[in-house]
């Protein structure tokens, strides 16, 4: 096992890989700009936000589809660095803009979910004492047109199930696309189920680039209601051609309660697909047809902080997505990966992580050996630096009568589930 030290600092020292275990509640916190900025198309800004305290022996990472309109947070920025066992206090985000815009004191520029370290039971009450109800300004489009509303938006807690199932995002349209630049492209409408959570399954799905976010067209809408999405956020790493039907990204969508809620039965079945698996091969691109079949797996409470060691030395330039190869991970079969928030390198973020090897199954074991980077400024990430960190976590695969029973056990008799 290797251990890294994160910073060199001795007082905010701290060993890397780190096993955890969460416990099954976590709490929305918004992000909500403290200042006005005039942002430019692809131009990372740094965005003052009204304090968020989070307490000890938590981590978070950003919510999905819950966006400003002009753009994506792709991290969060503490007054100082911390160690994990410490509270937190996040002052800025580094906001990467999709078009050029304004923002204005008092947007809701995301959310992001915390997640509580199973360290100690924690009592609901400790959590409810950290939400609050805030009286922000929902920025979105429709047909082309800005919308501001002002809104007062509660905080809420939810309960996780550890049950989800993928689901594809597969491209509606074929296009050119070019290396660094992020761009918005149709794909064939995915239905996001009331009381759910989507979060990008890692491990880049496609030979050009990653999938950064979902697109809710019109006014944002709560996790409690369905969401119908058909635009995707990609943002290329080589430049290419995308064709319609490839598939750019797989969803992991986990099952939620909120607040007291109790669990109930899914509305909605995914039906089997059809798209393209484009990947690399000896320094070509192979697109090969496959079916894709409605999946669902449980994922452990466990999980093991990994960091992310670069193995080259590389000049990266402010903005322009690129590649660093990493120390070589080798991750046993059935296993995703998360990066993490507020554990970025300086320069940038990591957005996503791959081996140029032919894709692998979740149950099958693989190996990651690069990671998709893009940088704030302009810059050399060293050999050896820290560019960031992932989570790890242990899933189980269903079959479909499994994952019916796993999802709706509420509602069987004990001695009928014995």
């Amino acid at each position: 096992m290797r251990e890294r030290s994160v910073l060199k600092d001795d007082d905010v020292l701290e060993i890397l890989p780190l096993a955890y275990k969460l416990t099954n509640y976590v709490y929305m916190k918004l992000l909500v700009a403290d200042e006005n900025v005039e942002v430019e198309k692809n131009k990372i800004t740094r965005i003052k936000i009204e304090k968020v305290s989070l307490p000890p022996y938590t981590i978070s990472s950003t919510l999905n589809i819950v966006r400003h309109a002009s753009g994506i947070v792709l991290d969060v920025h503490e007054n100082k660095v911390s160690k994990m066992r410490e509270p937190k206090r996040l002052e800025e985000v580094s906001f990467l803009p999709l078009e050029y815009g304004k923002i204005r004191k008092g947007d809701l520029l995301g959310v992001i979910k915390i997640f509580v370290m199973g360290i100690s039971p924690p009592e609901l009450r400790m959590i409810e004492n950290q939400l609050q109800k805030r009286d922000v300004y929902l920025v979105y489009r429709r047909n082309d047109e800005i919308h501001r509303d002002r809104v007062l938006v509660s905080e809420n807690w939810y309960r996780r199930w550890h049950t989800a199932e993928w689901y594809p995002v597969i491209a509606d349209e074929s296009t050119e696309v070019t290396a660094g630049k992020s761009m918005i492209m149709k794909i064939k409408p995915v239905e996001i189920p009331a009381n759910t959570i989507p979060v990008s399954l890692y491990i880049m799905r496609n030979a050009f680039g990653s999938v950064l976010d979902l697109v809710l067209e019109g006014r944002p809408k709560k996790i409690e209601e369905s969401r119908t999405i058909s635009k995707a956020i990609f943002i290329p790493v080589f430049d290419g051609r995308i064709e319609r039907g490839d598939i750019l990204g797989i969803l992991n969508v986990y099952h939620i309660s909120i607040g007291e809620r109790a669990k109930t039965l899914m509305k909605y079945l995914i039906k089997s697909l059809r798209g393209n698996l484009v990947y690399w091969r000896e320094k070509e691109v192979v697109r090969k047809e496959i079916d894709i079949k409605p999946f669902s797996f449980k994922r452990s409470s466990m999980g093991r902080l990994e960091p992310l060691i670069s193995a080259e030395t590389k000049s990266l330039k402010a903005n322009r997505a690129d590649i660093i190869r990493i120390e070589e991970m080798d991750l046993p079969a059935g296993v995703i990966v998360q990066p993490l928030n507020g554990r970025n390198h300086p320069f940038g973020f990591v957005l996503d992580v791959f081996s140029p090897d032919p894709p692998r199954k979740v149950e099958d074991e693989k190996r990651i050996n690069r990671a998709v980077f893009l940088p704030s400024q302009d810059g050399v990430i060293e050999k050896g630096d820290q560019i960031g960190v992932v989570n790890v976590y242990h899933v189980s695969v269903f079959y479909e009568s499994e994952s019916f029973i796993e999802r709706h056990k509420g509602l069987f008799p004990s001695r009928m589930r014995g």
